[in-house]
């Protein structure tokens, strides 16, 4: 890989000249048409895709229609992987523009948003947009019963926007998939994962972070979500929990949508989640230091702990049970394990029980969208 300080030298390079070239973004208010597209290099490349500048242009006509690049992080950049751009025009309704991208000496597998296959030419590609935005997000969500696991697909290579100056959050990266996956054992045992008409309204979500920013989902610090979801998004209870460096929990940042407030749950505090009945589903509360999660359904006999295994929560994660409202101890449910191949699109949790029951989760998916395969 370049040097990251030269990377970033070139990336400012590149959209500074887009900026003049292609004129200034329009100002707030005017009527738009907006098109974007991802432009993905092949894997045998001679040289490093992100030190080679790629160059857009318009063809047919579109010249005259004032298109222009939108710059910064949300909008357009390019790596050792792809290049995604985001074009505007100051007119509503425009068609989508024929375009040709040149990106000299760089293969070109794939173009993501165009209307139809590419045409190749010696130094780039040629293809007609189709796509309102730049499609740069890669996610998976798998329905299991009354529970939507939602994996975002983290690569080093496509960071991009607030995550770009920090160290690479492996160890967090690690640590959400492992405590998604323990949430689920603690859904399995109440008995949410067997059909998707559960005892309270509507279903729960657990999803992880994202880091390539797309489209200016500013999806930082590190965190995973637990949701209890109905009516799409409108009315959700989400719960973000924020992950220190080693992957131990901070605090719960708690929206409720449907009573349009935001709370700020510490540690040793409980979080109530609350369905379109007004009854309270299930709580939460974070350990003390940080390193699990109590998960407990209302009425239950059983509470649960997820907490960090003996090598931290990045390696594996914890569940275990006990009598609810009691402080009796802790028996081992199971050990969880997640891994997201991000570069080649292969995701696998295993959860192991004391009598070799194994519950796994596994898919392929496009590493580009992180549609299933």
């Amino acid at each position: 890989m370049m040097d990251c300080n030269y990377r970033k030298f070139l990336l400012c390079f590149f959209l500074l000249c887009a900026w003049f070239s292609l004129s200034s973004v329009s100002s707030f208010g005017e009527e738009t048409t907006r098109y974007g597209a991802v432009v993905i290099c092949s894997e045998e490349q001679s040289a490093d895709p992100a030190s080679v500048l790629p160059e857009l242009s318009f063809l047919e006509g579109a010249q005259n229609e004032g298109w222009r690049l939108l710059t910064g992080d949300a909008f357009s950049g390019f790596d050792s992987h792809r290049f995604f751009f985001t074009i505007e025009a100051s007119k509503a309704n425009l068609p989508a523009p024929k375009v040709k991208v040149k990106w000299e000496g760089v293969k070109i597998a794939r173009v993501l948003g165009a209307k139809e296959a590419f045409e190749s030419t010696d130094d780039g590609v040629i293809f007609t947009l189709n796509s309102p935005k730049a499609p740069t997000g890669s996610f998976t969500e798998v329905s299991i019963g009354a529970v939507k696991l939602g994996v975002f697909h983290n690569w080093n290579v496509r960071v991009v926007g607030p995550y770009r100056d920090d160290p690479y959050p492996e160890t967090q990266v690690k640590a959400q998939l492992n405590y998604m996956l323990a949430a689920l054992e603690v859904c399995r045992a109440y008995g949410w994962t067997e059909s998707a008409a559960p005892d309270f309204v509507d279903h729960i979500n657990l999803y992880g972070f994202e880091t390539n920013f797309p489209n200016g989902h500013r999806d930082y610090p590190p965190h995973f979500h637990i949701m209890l979801a109905w009516d799409g998004w409108k009315a959700a209870n989400v719960g973000h929990y924020l992950l220190d460096a080693d992957g131990n929990i901070i605090k719960n940042n708690f929206w409720s949508l449907h009573e349009d407030v935001e709370k700020f749950h510490q540690r040793d505090k409980i979080t109530p989640y609350v369905d379109k009945t007004d009854r309270v589903v299930f709580e939460t509360k974070i350990l003390p230091d940080g390193s699990g999660l109590i998960f407990s359904k209302l009425g239950a006999s059983d509470e649960f702990l997820m907490r960090a295994g003996e090598k931290g929560a990045a390696d594996s994660v914890e569940v275990v049970s006990r009598a609810s409202n009691s402080n009796g101890d802790w028996k081992k449910v199971c050990d969880v394990k997640a891994s997201d191949d991000a570069e080649h699109g292969f995701f696998v949790s295993t959860a192991t029980y004391p009598d070799g029951t194994v519950q796994k989760v596994e898919f392929r998916y496009d590493p580009d969208t992180g549609a299933k395969l």
